[in-house]
């Protein structure tokens, strides 16, 4: 690459991340629904056509930060620092924007895209695994573990996280361990 094309990008990537600072801190400020692009671009201090350069409009930023979530939820988990894990010390890094975003002043899509992505993290990790016929169907204890986990991380928001993110993902991986049952078990590190 040459030191223009280099300049280039770390010039896009200082306008995206400028951008992304303006949406969160506004997004808490003023909640997420009266939020709007003149907001946005006055605060980043760029023009709107710098703004519609990198995205469609608030959604699509939106949708983009959430992208970047989704990747701390993907299953390249390792055994010190599982995704669950890197998503609440993300969460707690930004919770006055994640408070608001999975509160009443938040986006109801993000909240369910939240608990889609959470879900298909458990889906993935119970990939192999089967129900026993006198247990309820896999789907359904998925679909639970899911809710249980946006359910537990709005908790910790709403309490003003009383506990760290670790203690959190120890106590979701129990919860989730006994919706679960004893006979669904996750694959093992070894087989992801």
């Amino acid at each position: 690459m040459q030191k223009s094309e280099a300049h280039k990008d770390l010039r896009v990537l200082r306008t995206r991340k400028l951008i992304q600072q303006a949406f969160i801190d506004l997004t808490v400020e003023k909640g997420f629904a009266a939020l709007t692009i003149q907001d946005i671009t006055e605060r980043a201090m760029i023009n709107r056509s710098t703004f519609y350069r990198h995205y469609l409009d608030k959604y699509d930023l939106l949708d983009q930060l959430l992208n970047e979530l989704d990747a701390l939820l993907d299953n390249r988990n390792t055994p010190d620092e599982p995704g669950p894990l890197r998503l609440l010390q993300h969460i707690e890094q930004f919770a006055d924007f994640y408070r608001v975003m999975l509160g009443p002043q938040g986006d109801p899509s993000f909240v369910e895209r939240f608990r889609q992505n959470t879900e298909r993290h458990f889906r993935a990790l119970f990939a192999q695994a089967r129900a026993a016929s006198n247990e309820p169907p896999l789907d359904l204890k998925i679909a639970s573990i899911a809710y249980a986990g946006v359910g537990a991380t709005i908790w910790w928001l709403e309490q003003q996280q009383p506990c760290s993110p670790e203690q959190l993902a120890t106590w979701m991986s129990q919860i989730s361990s006994a919706i679960a049952g004893p006979e669904l078990k996750p694959r093992s590190s070894k087989e992801r």
